[in-house]
């Protein structure tokens, strides 16, 4: 498997879109714009460090992004607010059409970390996977 060496917001962004480009091709999605929804996932058994809770507490707080409808840059800036570290992983999954714009739910892990530990590096773009109906 390949090893991720680095991670900045550019290298996110890419594979974010990879991802979204990765879903919209299986379900046949056309659109002009995209929105986000951050979902934090709290892992049993998966212990968090200061940097972890700082974020969870503040950053991917309810009040800060509980349930909005975030833009792309949005994102991006909230989730490498602690760039290089990211989230470990986050799963993307379609959720609506909204007129033209696609929104899309991105279920993510609240460790953050560097990029050589990232998971779905076998999708090419990894933090990320993308979720579809068939991979449930």
């Amino acid at each position: 498997m390949e090893e991720i060496k680095q991670m900045n917001k550019d290298i996110f962004k890419g594979n974010l879109l990879k991802t979204i480009e990765e879903i919209s091709r299986k379900k046949g999605l056309i659109f002009t714009d995209c929105k986000f929804v951050i979902e934090p996932v709290k892992e049993k058994d998966k212990p968090l460090n200061g940097a972890d809770d700082m974020m969870r507490l503040n950053i991917l707080s309810e009040e800060n992004i509980g349930n909005k409808q975030l833009t792309l840059d949005k994102t991006i800036n909230i989730l490498c607010g602690l760039e290089p570290l990211v989230p470990i992983w986050i799963d993307v999954i379609f959720i609506e059409m909204n007129e033209d714009t696609a929104i899309y739910k991105l279920r993510c892990s609240l460790r953050f970390r560097k990029p050589t530990l990232l998971r779905n590096a076998e999708t090419g773009h990894a933090p990320f996977k993308a979720v579809t109906e068939e991979t449930f």
